[in-house]
């Protein structure tokens, strides 16, 4: 027996007992001295690095695990059916050539098959193409040699990108208050409240590669939104997620270009100081710009000269007929080109209408010089803004239908294989008199030109002197509201200036998603505002 007079914590004299008690007791008062050294050891992390990490950790499971159940990576009993993605329309190719894949279907193709196609064979020669960040990204889950593969495995990979930046991004907003972890959510309205943007994860396309560096770039941006510059680290990692963000988005493929210029000139303007004599900090935002621009530039490049390579004629062809004419006047466009006035007949066609058969003159004038007849068009552009303004609103305009309806979304093995690249859809395009009936019958088409003139005049004003000196939280939100309302400009002036009109739903999916979290980030800057007031008045 223990004598009552000993206690946890005092001295224990052994010799009182006997030799089996003597062993019992040691080891029992070894166990409590461990629990209480591991208990000390736990209180002694401080609270400021446990919270966030704790935070930072949560919120990347959460973002993972709500990613994969809203595309159906995995499943719960009464939450939604299975697997879910975005089917090919052709684009895809040239992303799984590079890695050495072949579709595992019947045709042993996967476009236009009226399903989503996620069984691929490995081991076959990959093909050469420009640099891209999707291609570098998807050869990390294809194994060598001959064998199978599901693309699964790629969307558990962007899924799992997408989350650590989003955990990172948190952990970094709660070393300043807790609560501000919550504005990491933002950027996950879009992707966690709807299939149209989160199930494009379950392609071979460029866009989720792109719309994961986007997520990295919006929560860097609120990072920064959200502290001061005396907060270092916080902003320094700020600067590490636009960087990144902004290099893997740009050099995804050229279309996206404007996610670099846009993460280029926001991580130039964040201020970082410090309380050291160093004023090397002050230069951090300048250095990522600068590294950013740097590391981009030959890839980008070089992605321009393959898509030129591979689809001059192509996209010359679809900005000419499909918008130029129709909105300067086939008329006029046609001679400034070099075609014959028969030509003009031909105003709204895509190029895959009929390939540039029976349109006069386009050989030598289309399909010979792409470039300079691209060139043209563009100075017309130049010469009448006001087509190219219409150009731009019709793009937004789209962006109310990232749906994409025409491409399927059933995987492989739930719908029979059939080819479907005769049905005509308006929203891809292929006749401008069919998109334009298409887009007029959308409701609200002014909305997103609303949301993008009011998030940038909100972020211009709080350029002024009166408007700067507010409340910090609620003028950097603002500025990001503004900063991805220019980002989904930015998408959708190069969608139309590069392809025309042609499949313009999907040539403007990602800026759909930058103009709804332009809205949303809006609001929560106008929440914030709201209740700063509400608290000075208390």
């Amino acid at each position: 027996m223990i004598p009552e007079s000993i206690s946890y914590g005092r001295r224990i004299d052994l010799t009182t007992f006997p030799a089996r008690d003597r062993r019992g007791t040691a080891a029992r008062h070894g166990l409590r001295t461990a629990a209480g050294e591991l208990r000390d050891a736990a209180l002694a992390v401080p609270r400021a690095v446990a919270v966030p990490v704790a935070i930072g950790l949560s919120t990347a499971l959460a973002t993972l695990f709500g990613l994969a159940l809203r595309i159906g990576l995995v499943t719960l009993p009464g939450l939604g059916g299975g697997l879910i993605g975005a089917g090919d329309n052709g684009d895809a190719f040239r992303l799984f050539c590079t890695a050495g894949l072949t579709p595992d279907t019947p045709s042993r193709v996967s476009l236009w098959r009226g399903v989503v196609v996620t069984a691929f064979t490995t081991g076959a020669e990959p093909c050469t193409a420009a640099p891209s960040a999707a291609a570098a990204l998807l050869r990390l889950v294809v194994p060598g040699g001959p064998g199978t593969w599901s693309l699964t495995s790629y969307a558990w990979l962007l899924a799992g990108i997408a989350a650590l930046v989003v955990g990172i991004g948190a952990a970094a907003l709660a070393t300043v208050r807790p609560w501000r972890a919550a504005l990491v959510a933002l950027p996950l309205v879009g992707l966690l409240g709807a299939t149209w943007w989160s199930r494009f994860l379950v392609s071979l396309y460029a866009e989720p590669t792109a719309l994961v560096a986007t997520v990295a770039v919006l929560v860097g941006l609120l990072v920064v939104a959200a502290t001061r510059p005396e907060d270092r680290g916080q902003r320094l990692t700020a600067l590490v997620l636009v960087g990144l963000g902004g290099l893997v988005g740009a050099t995804a493929k050229p279309g996206f270009l404007p996610i670099g210029l846009v993460a280029a000139g926001c991580a130039a303007m964040v201020v970082v100081r410090s309380t050291s004599r160093r004023r090397v900090w002050r230069l951090a935002g300048p250095l990522v710009a600068v590294a950013l621009l740097g590391a981009a530039a030959y890839p980008v490049h070089a992605a321009m000269q393959g898509q030129d390579r591979s689809y001059a004629a192509v996209n010359a062809h679809n900005l000419i007929f499909t918008a130029v004419m129709p909105e300067v006047g086939p008329d006029v466009v046609a001679p400034a080109v070099g075609l014959p006035p028969g030509a003009a007949a031909h105003s709204g066609e895509g190029y895959y209408w009929a390939g540039g058969l029976g349109i006069p003159g386009w050989a030598t004038a289309v399909g010979d010089r792409p470039d300079a007849a691209r060139d043209e068009a563009r100075t017309l552009l130049l010469e009448h803004p006001g087509a190219f303004a219409t150009m731009v609103g019709r793009g937004l305009t789209a962006t109310l239908r990232p749906q994409l309806t025409y491409l399927p979304s059933a995987p492989f093995g739930t719908a029979p294989e059939h080819f479907e690249g005769r049905t005509i859809y308006p929203e891809a395009g292929p006749q401008t008199g069919l998109l334009v009936r298409w887009l007029d019958a959308i409701a609200l088409g002014w909305l997103p030109l609303a949301v993008v003139a009011v998030a940038l005049g909100a972020a211009a004003a709080t350029l002024l002197p009166r408007v700067r000196r507010g409340d910090p939280l609620v003028v950097g939100l603002v500025r990001v509201a503004g900063a991805t309302a220019l980002l989904g400009l930015g998408i959708v002036t190069l969608a139309v200036a590069g392809d025309g009109y042609y499949e313009l739903s999907k040539h403007v999916w990602l800026g759909s998603y930058l103009v709804l979290t332009a809205g949303v980030t809006g609001l929560a800057a106008a929440a914030a505002g709201l209740t700063t007031r509400y608290r000075r008045r208390s």
